[in-house]
């Protein structure tokens, strides 16, 4: 009976934390209580679901979602300017400035001018601030695109079942000490022991995430494509230039003779090597037919 008892209080505590995934409902009982106080082998009522408010105070330290929301700020910029490097070197004083960093900068030349995009993150709190100092750099904005993800009720929620896990957790730590104190089963305890092991795989999933959430949330950020200005077409167009004209015939007859030799190379290694193994049953059948009309002949002049 004791271990019939044992396994139902296993399968009940999974079922509660395969409802803490789906809808977060509050913290379970106490395990050694519900076996104690357990009439039969039928599962206790589940609790009724908590609000959001009371979710929110299961874990110390959570944010008032109420007055602070979390929000996930981006932005990206395209922008005119009259020189890249000088640019480039604003923003990242900027970034400085505001305490926050550059995480990705990339450059490249267009037309002999050189254009760069560059990624900075700054406090969620100068956003704003770093989004007008960026415009403001610049001789004309292309676009500008602003976008906010609100993801608190998601952190709500993952806070919530973070708790019920680990009070599950809690639990069933007490439970297998209990079973290995009063009983020796080694197929109870491995049963005990796998269900800690995945929870402790779901608490550390959820901490990830939660940190990921923090991490967007508190830093902004900022993409900024930098375009230099177009030089002016001169008045006069440039004349022809022999050399070029030369230097650019005898690259096309260079590179047309590498062609040629390269093409030689493949015909004497791969084709002819190729042709002649199957042609060689042909010639073959031939020199024999050749053989025989003449030895045919001979005998019939003879």
């Amino acid at each position: 009976m004791r271990k019939a008892i044992l396994l139902g209080l296993i399968v009940i505590l999974s079922l509660l934390v395969a409802g803490c995934a789906m809808a977060a409902p509050p913290a379970p009982a106490p395990a050694l209580e519900m076996a104690r106080e357990m009439p039969s082998e039928m599962p206790p009522p589940a609790p009724e679901p908590q609000a959001l408010e009371e979710k929110v105070m299961l874990g110390a330290g959570v944010q008032d979602v109420v007055s602070e929301r979390m929000i996930v700020r981006t932005a990206n910029l395209s922008l005119i300017v009259e020189h890249t490097e000088q640019t480039l070197e604003a923003v990242e004083d900027l970034a400085t400035e505001l305490e926050g960093y550059i995480s990705d900068l990339r450059t490249w030349r267009e037309d002999e001018q050189v254009a760069a995009t560059v990624t900075l993150r700054v406090p969620a709190q100068s956003f704003e601030e770093a989004r007008d100092r960026i415009k403001a750099l610049a001789t004309e904005v292309e676009s500008e695109n602003v976008s906010g993800q609100d993801v608190t009720e998601e952190y709500v929620d993952l806070e919530a079942r973070l708790h019920n896990l680990e009070v599950a957790e809690t639990e069933l730590l007490e439970l297998l000490a209990s079973t290995q104190e009063t009983r020796h089963d080694a197929e109870d305890i491995l049963a005990i022991y796998r269900e800690v092991t995945n929870i402790r795989q779901q608490i550390e999933q959820i901490q990830g995430r939660m940190h990921y959430l923090e991490n967007v949330t508190s830093l902004a950020t900022l993409t900024v494509n930098i375009t230099p200005e177009e030089i002016e077409e001169p008045v006069v167009e440039p004349g022809w230039v022999p050399l070029r004209t030369a230097r650019d015939a005898l690259r096309t007859l260079v590179n047309a003779l590498e062609l040629l030799v390269d093409l030689l190379i493949w015909v004497v290694i791969f084709i002819l090597p190729i042709v002649a193994l199957l042609a060689s049953p042909l010639i073959l059948i031939w020199l024999g037919w050749f053989l025989w009309r003449r030895r045919r002949r001979r005998s019939k002049e003879s």
